[in-house]
């Protein structure tokens, strides 16, 4: 193909998509619709005359020619970023970057970035979303998120919220599919669970005193953010991070139909490099975030 036909904004898409396995997840890192993305992944696919992605529900897999496509595609991007970042005369301290788990990305901070924006108009945002541990000496990231009881050596950070579990569904599935008038009666719902998090069932229903119970049925998703939806979509019943669904208990998408909630040990944090000098763009942000975990405690 023709180097001046290259449809860049469709290979970007594509990239992301592939690398997150997700629609959703790209187009968080991407800061654009996911009805974006796959309009311009769409558009890739009739360039090359094959499909790239196969879509399933809310999940995609790629194909043969994708799986082809996306190798050498994300080492032209990582080359490119590279190649960017070793000409730039000086980083831009206008523009945070961030990469963050991705139901924490899509849960807790997109309902509330617009707070930030109206305060803080002239700073950008790069949002990226990703389950793996970051290495700040060596990626250009400014801010991550983190889980754990203490956080590691050479990492500063700021507790966002405790790890609190409880279980929810939708109040159309409590009312005409399953009424769960007691833990016990679990045992004839569909129980929805995270991938990340697959023990967190077990334990709630331990602390409830059914450590033995066994569901009708199970499913599993990726990650907590799918699972909420399934929940919202009434196929289940998910037990989730409170934080994450405070708003929808609050409208009454979800309904809680026990107060019991686990706990751990565990938080959830945002961190930083301890090396980190502190731009105007990082202090602005970190103080913002302080007033938002300061709104957010009882």
């Amino acid at each position: 193909m023709n180097r001046s036909r290259l449809p860049l904004l469709g290979l970007r898409a594509f990239e992301a998509v592939a690398r997150h396995q997700s629609v959703t997840h790209a187009a968080l890192e991407l800061c654009v619709t996911p009805g974006a993305v796959s309009q311009q992944v769409k558009l890739l696919e009739d360039l090359v005359g094959v499909p790239l992605l196969r879509r399933k529900g809310r999940s995609v897999e790629l194909t043969d020619a994708g799986e082809v496509l996306r190798p050498p595609l994300t080492q032209a991007f990582h080359s490119m970023e590279l190649a960017l970042s070793a000409i730039a005369r000086a980083p831009r301290h206008d523009t945070l970057k961030l990469c963050l788990l991705p139901t924490l990305a899509e849960k807790w901070l997109m309902p509330r970035l617009s707070r930030f924006h109206g305060a803080h108009p002239e700073l950008d945002i790069q949002i990226m979303t990703s389950f793996r541990e970051i290495r700040f000496e060596a990626e250009d990231v400014d801010m991550a998120s983190y889980m754990g009881q203490e956080l590691p050596p050479g990492l500063d950070g700021l507790r966002l919220f405790d790890d609190v579990y409880q279980p929810v569904c939708s109040p159309a599935f409590l009312r005409d599919t399953c009424p769960l008038k007691t833990p016990a009666d679990l045992a004839k719902a569909t129980l929805l669970h995270s991938v990340r998090r697959m023990d967190d069932w077990q334990r709630w229903l331990a602390l409830a005193g059914l450590a033995k119970l066994r569901p009708q049925r199970n499913l599993s998703f990726e990650n907590s953010s799918l699972a909420i939806q399934a929940a919202v979509d009434g196929l289940g019943v998910a037990v989730v991070q409170c934080e994450y669904v405070k708003e929808a208990l609050k409208t009454g998408t979800l309904v809680a139909p026990f107060e019991l909630a686990a706990r751990s040990d565990t938080g959830y944090y945002l961190v930083w490099s301890s090396q980190r000098r502190a731009t105007p763009a990082f202090q602005s942000f970190l103080h913002w975030v302080q007033e938002e975990v300061g709104r957010a405690s009882p």
